[in-house]
């Protein structure tokens, strides 16, 4: 999302470490392989304090079933159904295309929570979906999110991409997507766009 934006300060943040770092190695200049074997994938996964941060992102999110991180090695077949695909490549390649765009941006690894007094901002959050499978174990405290999110829109233009909301907001856009749960399983959902209600 964040390459699309045209503004004077971009602050992109997430709180996974390996995401950023990677982020911030595209924007030194770094190159990276083009094609990710799933032996490399492999032997990355079960080593990954054996690689720096941002070789483990490329291979955990590029390389990956449905971009998961480290969601079992991506295969699949072009049209005819026949002749496979370079998945890995095709995902380094877009991530490659969006690097002159993001040479400006800030990259952070913070809590959300460590953002306050926020004024005149536009700002695009993306939590994890409630009730889906996470990057992380970690647990995501939602009704802690939500009531930041609300005092935040106070004094910002507030957009949070999430299947479901509290009552207090409302959908401004919609689509329905095919999400990929397990290698062989895949689910229809409606991806939604919501900001605060301010009544």
């Amino acid at each position: 999302m964040i390459d699309k934006i045209k503004c004077k300060a971009r602050i992109g943040n997430d709180i996974h470490r390996e995401l950023i770092a990677l982020f911030q190695e595209l924007q030194k200049g770094w190159q990276p392989p083009l094609h990710i074997s799933e032996e490399e994938y492999n032997k990355v996964r079960d080593n990954k304090s054996d690689y720096p941060d941002y070789y483990v992102a490329l291979v955990g999110f590029c390389a990956t079933f449905g971009s998961k991180w480290f969601g079992g090695y991506a295969r699949g077949f072009k049209a005819d159904k026949v002749t496979p695909r370079d998945i890995p490549n095709e995902a380094i390649r877009n991530l490659l295309e969006q690097v002159p765009n993001i040479q400006d941006v800030e990259f952070t690894c913070k809590n959300y929570l460590e953002f306050k007094n926020l004024k005149g901002c536009v700002i695009y959050l993306d939590p994890p979906y409630e009730g889906t499978t996470k990057y992380k174990n970690n647990d995501f405290d939602y009704d802690v999110f939500w009531d930041w999110v609300r005092d935040l829109s106070k004094d910002n233009y507030v957009f949070i991409s999430e299947y479901n909301a509290p009552p207090d907001f409302e959908c401004i856009w919609s689509k329905k997507v095919t999400t990929s749960l397990k290698v062989h399983e895949h689910e229809d959902r409606t991806e939604k766009l919501f900001i605060h209600s301010k009544n």
